[in-house]
């Protein structure tokens, strides 16, 4: 359905078009305490409203370090025509200490099981007309060099990007479509939530000077 609409248009969209928006709707369904989904319950424990607390969750995955992961990833792959060209791109940028979006995951130190899923479907895509083999082909290789260069592995966003441009579905619905999936998972937090509900509220620990003495005559009045 959400194919159809997107495109305007009667027929049945392919199938393994379809696998792939359905696939993505899973992976990116939950993904335990992430930064939008506690920010959601923090906003859930105040008793605030559904509505206030997915925005919330919107908010937070506004941020670079959070969502459009799978977007940069897609801007990375068109600005390389090549192997070649992604190799000279990807030491360029590890030289100059820069990020390479799509890998490393703050949980899955040893690769991202998710990934494994997003990489097929992209290769199935690639072989099929109309598919981007040159594209699945740099995607691959930019993954190769950085497991040798860095030790860095290819979290769910890099392949997700590939995946989806070969269905035909433009870079910037790549992050709504993340949200559509991860609504299912926000929700879920937020009724968990509210079942055993205590407001959080975390403590802080104070970790600037000393405590110091004050001047002999700070306190004196100027009355």
């Amino acid at each position: 359905t959400f194919l159809k609409l997107l495109f305007r248009s009667k027929e049945t969209p392919d199938a393994l078009h379809n696998k792939v928006v359905d696939s993505s709707y899973i992976l990116y369904a939950e993904h335990d305490f992430a930064a939008s989904t506690f920010a959601s319950r923090v906003t859930t424990s105040t008793m605030s409203d559904v509505y206030s607390c997915l925005c919330t969750a919107i908010g937070t995955l506004r941020g670079n370090l959070h969502g459009g992961a799978n977007e940069a990833v897609m801007h990375l792959l068109e600005e390389v025509p090549s192997e070649a060209a992604a190799t000279d791109y990807v030491n360029g940028k590890l030289s100059r200490r820069e990020v390479i979006m799509g890998f490393g995951h703050r949980i899955y130190k040893n690769g991202d099981p998710r990934n494994a899923v997003f990489k097929d479907l992209s290769h199935q895509l690639s072989q099929k007309p109309g598919g981007k083999p040159n594209l699945f082909a740099i995607s691959n290789h930019i993954e190769r060099m950085m497991e040798e260069k860095k030790g860095m592995y290819a979290n769910a966003d890099f392949y997700a990007a590939s995946a989806y441009h070969q269905v035909g579905i433009p870079t910037y619905l790549f992050t709504p479509l993340f949200v559509i999936a991860r609504t299912s998972g926000w929700i879920a937090h937020i009724v968990e939530q509210r079942s055993q509900n205590k407001i959080i509220r975390p403590s802080s620990a104070y970790v600037g000077p000393a405590e110091q003495s004050l001047p002999s005559d700070f306190l004196k009045s100027k009355l």
